[in-house]
């Protein structure tokens, strides 16, 4: 369930990357000298230096295979940096910002990275630092236990959808502690919101502001470049509100590979990012809003309930990899081991009904998983991983309602009906459906419109600027 705020914003940035695709066609970009060792990180809006697959490393035929690989299984943005350069690119989606999903949440993560290496606050710094309203156990919940999404308040997807409609950062705040705080991953929604709220009230400016001014510029990105919605409450959507160009997110994958350091700059401090990719008892494969490969478990995202394997998230590919993930199989994929980032925006190339999540939950698509295999697989300079085929592991989510009991949980009438309502345990006490703050909905959805008709409309007219 979303917001009207979320779903006309999406429904225009839909509409007007669709006649964009149809206008705006993509340039050449000329190769950097095959010979040199490594490229440098741009400068400013100019583009990666390009280079040979052997002249980094890395088998071409192969490569080749695996990019083909890619494109056949619903890629259409696809990229391969080594060692800094570009040296695989089937990038179909040219200068057009493409909706990233929850891969938005690893974007988050990073500006986040960058507030904390600033000194704003810190990760173990208490929610009752930032929010004295908060009673004693929200108050004791950390800024790392929401970056895990290991805060164990109480979690339903209605539920969590009924915030958006509402506000996110007090739902959040009234929502009750349902497990012990770091001991049980709950891939929530709403509960994000308080890390860019976190951020507006220690910088004192608009969490995208900061975003553009401390992380995006730095990185050679125009603020026309992106698209971030907000919520009905004017909350950032860094659940997955962000679009961004496929040349633009893999600056941001360079950045976490070079442990923060842009140029001559440290913009995230190494600590952060090492951090970062630390599972939790919780799941040992999600980080800081990243998916893990390190773990020799993982736990899914999926509805109504999270399902545990018992295996590593990618098989065959490096232990290392970790990757921002959007459902559809969006995926800005860190190799520290290989010096490699993958940038692969799609969607599936097919659907089995019989398994619908497994088909559209990223992390779970085995295409998805053989995709980054093939392509870690082609690098020849290092020891290639043991033989592991994503294919010969179950992967089944089953049905997204099996029982009555999935259902009661999917729907929780109770509580979707307190939150949209303002009445009860879990309602923010000033915001209903129709009233929030002082406003009504139709000045909600009107500012909706005007927030993301502006953000689309700058991003429309940068089409043929930037790096293509």
């Amino acid at each position: 369930m979303k917001s009207n705020r979320s779903l006309l914003g999406a429904a225009l940035f839909g509409a007007a990357i669709t006649a964009a695709a149809l206008v705006s066609p993509c340039t050449p970009v000329a190769l950097a000298d095959p010979a040199a060792d490594r490229c440098a990180e741009p400068t400013g809006a100019d583009a990666f230096g390009r280079s040979t697959p052997e002249a980094t490393g890395v088998d071409s035929t192969a490569l080749s295979d695996a990019i083909d690989f890619g494109s056949r299984t619903g890629g259409f943005s696809i990229q391969v940096y080594r060692h800094g350069c570009l040296i695989g690119d089937r990038t179909g989606t040219g200068n057009i910002p493409y909706p990233l999903a929850s891969a938005s949440k690893g974007v988050a993560s990073v500006a986040i990275g960058r507030a904390i290496s600033m000194g704003y606050f810190g990760l173990d710094d208490p929610l009752g630092k930032f929010f004295p309203q908060a009673d004693p156990a929200h108050a004791a919940l950390t800024v790392r236990q929401v970056l895990t999404q290991t805060t164990g308040l109480r979690f339903t997807w209605a539920g969590d959808g009924a915030a958006i409609a509402t506000d996110e950062v007090l739902q959040s705040l009234e929502s009750p502690v349902a497990f012990a705080p770091g001991t049980t991953f709950q891939y929530a929604q709403a509960a994000l919101v308080l890390l860019p709220k976190i951020v507006e009230i220690t910088t004192g400016l608009d969490f995208q502001d900061f975003v553009q001014r401390e992380l995006m510029s730095p990185l050679g990105i125009d603020r026309d470049h992106w698209v971030w919605l907000r919520d009905r409450s004017g909350n950032t959507a860094i659940n997955g509100g962000l679009a961004m160009r496929a040349d633009d997110v893999a600056r941001l994958g360079q950045l976490m590979l070079d442990n923060g350091r842009w140029g001559d700059r440290q913009l995230v401090d190494a600590d952060y990012i090492q951090q970062a990719q630390q599972g939790t008892p919780g799941n040992p494969g999600y980080g800081f809003l990243f998916w893990l490969n390190s773990g020799d478990s993982y736990k899914t995202a999926t509805v109504p309930v999270a399902k545990v394997f018992d295996h590593a998230m990618f098989p065959g590919a490096p232990r290392d990899l970790y990757s921002f993930v959007g459902a559809l199989g969006q995926f800005i994929a860190v190799v520290p081991s290989r010096d490699m980032v993958i940038v692969r925006l799609g969607v599936p190339s097919h659907i089995d009904p019989a398994n619908l999540q497994t088909s559209l939950a990223a992390e779970t698509n085995p295409d998805n998983k053989e995709f980054l295999r093939r392509v870690t697989a082609a690098v020849a300079d290092v020891p290639a991983e043991p033989a592991d085929n994503p294919y010969n592991y179950d992967n089944s989510l089953g049905p997204v309602i099996g029982s009555l009991d999935d259902l009661a949980f999917w729907l929780d009438p109770v509580n979707v009906t307190e939150i949209l309502l303002g009445v009860g345990p879990y309602a923010a006490g000033d915001c209903n459906l129709v009233w929030c703050h002082g406003k009504l909905v139709p000045q909600d959805i009107f500012g909706a419109l005007l927030d993301s008709g502006g953000q689309i409309g700058a991003a429309l007219a940068a089409l043929n600027s930037g790096q293509r």
